[in-house]
């Protein structure tokens, strides 16, 4: 089955995102980031993982935290903080396209269990997870929470256990696409709704055709055939 990722390996990758970001959008000095509920969040990690990265970068000198205010960048050296990033966002050999690869094939191949043992409970959850989802969006909140629990609700559809604990592959992607781009963390596509919304009517219609062609547009792998 999967290796899980060390907690030190998701504690310096949630460290690396998070300066990656800081960097990128070129936040000032003074800039408050995010609440650690909604970065965990965001950074698909556990609270306790995200306050260790946030010491980390505390220890840096990247961020200051302040006790019932925040946390906040700090007035620090950036080029330096450049040099200090890693090249690649990949870890222990694996790319974050091959991990890309492995779960669009994962969940594409998935679609025939997909379509023949979805219920019609399970239909109305991807919905109503769709629901909030744009809700947070037109809100200007993040919806990467929701993009998770969207295909976690997916996989668990199939009613296969081997499927469902390769649920990691979600994480990780999530993690990897944040490490890769970082103003993720402000954005949300509006792709994905719509991709999303034809994934749960092929799924209605029970049209598996449908369901992966939608399935496979959506994980965009030119190289992945239908």
């Amino acid at each position: 089955m999967l290796k899980a990722v060390s907690r030190e390996t998701l504690t310096q990758q949630a460290a690396d995102t998070l300066k990656r970001y800081i960097l990128t959008e070129e936040l000032p000095a003074g800039s408050k980031l995010p609440s650690e509920r909604e970065l965990s969040e965001v950074l698909v990690v556990s609270r306790n993982i995200l306050r260790e990265a946030l010491s980390t970068l505390a220890s840096q000198g990247v961020i200051e935290k302040f006790a019932g205010k925040g946390t906040f960048v700090a007035d620090f050296d950036r080029h330096a903080a450049h040099l200090s990033l890693p090249l690649t966002v990949s870890q222990v050999g694996t790319t974050a396209q091959e991990v890309r690869e492995a779960r669009a094939a994962l969940e594409i191949g998935a679609v025939g269990l997909m379509v023949s043992r979805i219920t019609k409970e399970e239909i109305e959850l991807l919905e109503n997870i769709l629901h909030i989802y744009e809700a947070r969006h037109q809100a200007g909140k993040n919806t990467i929470k929701e993009d998770i629990q969207f295909h976690l609700a997916l996989l668990r559809s199939t009613k296969n256990k081997v499927i469902e604990e390769m649920a990691p592959l979600v994480y990780d992607m999530f993690r990897r696409t944040l490490a890769e781009e970082p103003s993720a963390i402000r954005q949300s596509p509006d792709r994905i709704i719509i991709e999303h919304r034809r994934i749960v009517a092929a799924l209605k219609e029970a049209d598996v055709a449908a369901a992966r062609l939608a399935m496979h547009d959506h994980f965009r792998l030119q190289d992945i055939p239908v």
